[in-house]
Order: C-alpha cells, then sequence, then structure tokens
C-alpha cells in the first residue's frame, strides 16, 4: 500500500514528520450456524496498511483484529418499505460510534512508540474497505448502482467514463434532501435517506477512493458470470457454451 499514490498525496498534505497509519475496515454479515436457524452475526475487522500484505493476509499473524459487532436484527419492528432504510441508517449509526476515536487521532495525530522504538506522531487515516455489498451499504446507495463512481445502473456493462462520486457533494446532496429541498441529485445519484453518515467526520478519508476490489462479487460473479457469460451465450447460444464448458479437462485445484 505504501507505493501508491495516494499514500503520497496524504503525506503531502500532513505536518513534516507525520506517520501515516492506513485503516483497512471490512464487515461481512456471517451465519452462527446451520443447526440455530437463522441466526447471524456482524463482525467488523481491522488492520493497517504499514503490514505487508503477505503478512497481513497470514492468520497465524494476526494483523488482524476484530473491533466490534454490528446489528444483525431482522428489524421487525418496521414496516416493509421502511426497514431496508432503517438498516443503513442503524449501520452507519454503530459504525460511527466504533470509529468515533479516528476522528481526533486523525486530526491531531496520537504518539506511538514504532518498532523501531522511536516515537512518532501517528495518523490513522480509513484508507481501504472491504466487500462489495458493504460497499454500497457505506456508500449510501442502491445495491444496483456503482459506489464508487455514477455510472447509471443498466449502463454498468459499456465503456463509459463516469464521473467519479465526491464525499463533499455527497453529504451536501443528503443534507439538502434532509431539510426538504428534494434535489434531483438524490435520485440521479442512487442515494439512499442516510443523512449522517459515518465517514462524513472522518479527517484526511475519502471513502469512496477507499473500495477496493471484490474478487467473489466484482470480479467473479460481476464481471465473469454476470458479464462476459452472458455476453458469451448470446453469441454462440446457451447449448454451445454448456458444450465448451464440458469440454474442458480437468485440472488439479479446480
Amino acid at each position: 500500500m505504501w507505493t501508491a499514490d495516494w499514500w503520497g498525496e496524504k503525506q503531502k498534505a500532513l505536518p513534516e514528520g507525520a506517520t501515516i497509519a492506513p485503516i483497512i475496515l471490512s464487515s461481512d454479515k456471517t451465519s452462527l450456524s446451520q443447526f440455530r436457524g437463522d441466526k447471524s452475526v456482524w463482525p467488523v475487522y481491522m488492520s493497517i496498511g504499514n503490514i505487508a500484505k503477505a503478512k497481513r493476509r497470514q492468520a497465524s499473524a494476526r494483523a488482524t483484529v476484530l473491533i466490534g459487532y454490528l446489528p444483525a436484527d431482522k428489524l421487525d419492528c418496521f414496516t416493509a418499505d421502511a426497514r431496508s432504510l432503517a438498516g443503513y441508517r442503524l449501520f452507519h449509526h454503530c459504525m460511527a460510534i466504533l470509529l468515533q476515536p479516528l476522528i481526533g487521532a486523525g486530526t491531531d495525530s496520537v504518539k506511538m512508540v514504532c518498532a523501531d522504538s522511536w516515537v512518532r506522531r501517528v495518523y490513522p487515516i480509513l484508507a481501504a474497505y472491504m466487500d462489495f455489498p458493504e460497499q454500497c451499504l457505506v456508500s449510501c446507495c442502491k445495491e444496483n448502482q456503482c459506489p464508487k463512481c455514477l455510472v447509471a445502473a443498466n449502463k454498468h456493462g459499456d465503456g463509459l467514463n463516469s464521473a467519479m462520486r465526491d464525499p463533499e457533494s455527497t453529504k451536501e446532496i443528503l443534507h439538502r434532501c434532509k431539510i426538504g429541498q428534494h434535489p434531483p441529485e438524490f435520485e440521479a445519484n442512487g442515494l439512499h435517506a442516510v443523512y449522517k453518515p459515518f465517514w462524513a467526520d472522518l479527517p484526511h478519508a475519502d471513502i469512496f477512493l477507499a473500495f477496493t476490489p471484490d474478487l467473489l462479487h466484482q470480479l467473479h460473479k460481476g464481471v465473469f458470470k454476470d458479464h462476459l457469460v452472458k455476453w458469451c451465450i448470446n453469441i454462440i447460444g446457451e447449448d454451445e457454451m454448456d458444450a465448451c464448458f464440458k469440454a474442458i479437462p480437468n485440472y488439479p485445484g479446480l
């Protein structure tokens, strides 16, 4: 992560001698057990970009820590129409509580003793958020929308140069919606009425730049299954597509 342009740009915006601790977050609702009905938990994990990726991915390295659990309730107290929006708002409220310490630490820095025994002023900054379904939830947009850019929901497969989502303009649109102005950009951007996103006050953070590709949802299921496979079926037909897959020889591990 330290080779990215993002790190250099943030370093220039901070005081001389500052040390960045890029915060990496991930969350995924998980079923507890098949024998417990529909019980589930929603853990939130955190790591930092100062740790090498090869080490960070090792379970034995304990480089990722559990920082809390989010409510995984079905919200049956709300009507079916209001339940989805209530879930969005509950998620952002709980995440704001979990990440409250990052506001002061990211603004004023925190003195930490580093591995070389030197004391440095460290700025923890939200840098990455994993998992595609949660990315739509985090960006306050509908799940058929792109969490990073403003491409229309029915044009995801087109070769377009779409404008990127901007945190400041998004917060302004949500505020205008809150005071009853009904801006047309609210529907055009596919937003939900979450008036206080948890990332609104996080210093030096651009939540839309923090979204990283999700291999399962965006590459395997998105690019391959939802786009490439559908395009090939339209060209050669479903029967020929099945015959091509059946003709592929077995390969160890697949």
